[in-house]
């Protein structure tokens, strides 16, 4: 018999979340690059003028400002997949051993952050870039690790405190 408790309103908002914010990124990552170039000017040029405290910005500076907050959103993204995917994932089946959770997780936020970058193959003025992926992966795994040393931690320190507290007995 399985002792652990299942919280079905909390798993399903957790898996519309992780849904959300995969989806949010899909819809960024697979938009017409003319058209996220156009979307995003206005608002990289404002942050430029503001970090760089100057009413002219060189067009150097711009494109510096532009990679930062492009690869600084893509690895919080992703960073954000990472954690929600696992907690989701390892709340969602109870019933299964932490090790099959854990890789099933991994898989699945690796396949995300792949094909998120070589999707765009196929989209109109979009490219590849092994970099960019190699980022994502990165930071859905540094997701991933967080949240599974901390439920491999709190696994640990349960099977201690229980053997602690039978063997007082």
């Amino acid at each position: 018999m399985c002792n652990k408790k299942s919280h079905p309103v909390l798993i399903i908002f957790l898996w519309i979340c992780f849904l959300s914010v995969v989806g949010m990124v899909a819809y960024l990552s697979f938009q017409n690059g003319e058209d996220a170039k156009a979307f995003g000017k206005q608002f990289i040029q404002y942050g430029a003028e503001k970090v760089y405290q100057a009413d002219e910005i060189s067009e150097a500076d711009l494109l510096r400002v532009t990679y930062l907050i492009r690869q600084s959103g893509r690895i919080l993204a992703f960073f954000v997949i990472g954690i929600l995917g696992t907690v989701t994932i390892h709340l969602s089946f109870p019933g299964w051993n932490w090790v099959i959770k854990t890789g099933f997780a991994a898989i699945l936020l690796a396949i995300i952050a792949c094909l998120t970058e070589r999707l765009k193959i196929y989209i109109p003025s979009r490219h590849y870039s092994y970099e960019e992926m190699m980022y994502s992966i990165l930071a859905v795994g540094a997701g991933f690790v967080l949240v599974t040393v901390f439920t491999l931690l709190f696994h640990i320190m349960k099977g201690f405190f229980r053997r602690l507290l039978a063997s007082g007995n």
